[in-house]
C-alpha cells in the first residue's frame, strides 16, 4: 500500500512540473504532430535551443518550403501549402548506437528529423512534427521520448 502511495505521489509531482502536461499531439498518418500559437522564427529557434541545449548538433536544416515553392511551377502549382517550413536533422549518439545495434537496417532512421512549419491557411499556428518509428521495437522508445521532450520544451518556451 505504501508503494502505491509513493507511485501516486510521484505521478502527481511529475504532472505538476512545467511542460509535463502541456504539449499535446495528434497522430496524423505517419506523423506525430504538435501545434503552438507563436511565430515561425520563435518556434524554430526554441526547437534549435532545445536540441543544442542537450548537447546535440543540428547536422542539417532542410528548407522544405523553399524547395516546394521553387518547384511548384514545374508541377503546375502556384505555391506550396506552407507559409514557412524547415526540417531540422540531428542525432544523439548513444540512442543511435542502440538503434542500429538492435537492427542494422534502422540506419534509415538516422538522423532524427523534426519539421517546423506553418500552413498558408492557418497563420499564427506553428506545427512541429516527426515521423513515428515502429514503436514495437524497444530501441525506438527512447528516441520517441527524446523527440517528444524536445518539442514540449520548445512549446513551453514559446
Amino acid at each position: 500500500m505504501r508503494i502505491l502511495r509513493l507511485i501516486l505521489l510521484f505521478t502527481v509531482l511529475l504532472l505538476a512540473l512545467p511542460g509535463a502536461q502541456g504539449a499535446r499531439y495528434k497522430e496524423i498518418g505517419p506523423a506525430r504532430v504538435y501545434q503552438v500559437q507563436t511565430d515561425f522564427e520563435t518556434a524554430r529557434d526554441n526547437l534549435k535551443d532545445a536540441i543544442e541545449g542537450r548537447g546535440m548538433v543540428i547536422s542539417y536544416v532542410s528548407h522544405a518550403q523553399a524547395m516546394l515553392d521553387r518547384t511548384a511551377p514545374v508541377v503546375g502549382k502556384q505555391h506550396s501549402v506552407y507559409g514557412k517550413a524547415e526540417i531540422l536533422l540531428f542525432c544523439k549518439a548513444n540512442l543511435s548506437h542502440r538503434l542500429v545495434e538492435a537492427n542494422p537496417h534502422n540506419i534509415v532512421l538516422c538522423p532524427y528529423a523534426i519539421a517546423v512549419y506553418t500552413l498558408r491557411a492557418q497563420p499564427g499556428v506553428v506545427y512541429y512534427a516527426y515521423r513515428k518509428p515502429y514503436l514495437a521495437e524497444p530501441a525506438f522508445r527512447p528516441i520517441v521520448k527524446l523527440l517528444d521532450e524536445l518539442i514540449a520544451e520548445a512549446i513551453e518556451a514559446a
